[in-house]
């Protein structure tokens, strides 16, 4: 049981170590100057004349 605890203890100090050197992935200037530019959405709903027609 002693060498299973030393053995988690190794490899979680490892994937720790990995995960920690990994650095975030960002995105380039292009894609934050599109997301500052573009507009907001607008929609447009046409209105239906619901008068009864004879």
């Amino acid at each position: 049981m002693r060498k299973f605890g030393i053995a988690s203890l190794i490899a979680s100090a490892l994937t720790a170590g990995v995960l920690g050197f990994a650095t975030p992935a960002q995105a380039d200037l292009g894609h934050h100057l599109w997301v500052n530019d573009i507009t907001s959405p607008s929609v447009y709903v046409p209105h239906v004349d619901t008068t009864p027609h004879a």
